[in-house]
Parts: structure tokens; sequence; C-alpha cells
């Protein structure tokens, strides 16, 4: 399943089922953050905090 998405020129059903589960979810991710180290996994979603606060400084700031 592709979660709604368009498929990709050049990607066939299987390799599709490969990247999402039947739930549409994008398996790479997950593939992805599990290959990290522990320390690793942490400064990404540190960085994801970082950037949100950044944006809402930036909204306060604005209005």
């Amino acid at each position: 399943m592709t979660g709604g998405r368009k498929r990709p020129a050049g990607e066939s059903s299987d390799e599709l089922q490969n990247v999402y589960n039947e739930d549409g979810v994008d398996l790479t991710l997950i593939r992805w953050m599990l290959s990290l180290s522990l320390e690793e996994r942490l400064q990404v979603l540190q960085d994801h905090v970082n950037s949100i606060q950044m944006m809402r400084r930036e909204l306060t700031i604005s209005a």
C-alpha cells in the first residue's frame, strides 16, 4: 500500500511493499533510525527539537 501516494516511476509493487507497510508507514525511515547508534538517534531527535524551538521563537517574534 502506498498511503495514497503516487507510485514513483520505475518502482514495482514488490519494491513498494518493502518500503511501506499495510498502513502506509514508510519503513525506510524506521530502518534508518534503527541503523543508528543510541547517541546518533538522540542527536537526530535533539536536532528536531531544536528546529521546533527555533520555529516557535520565529513565530513569536513575527506575531
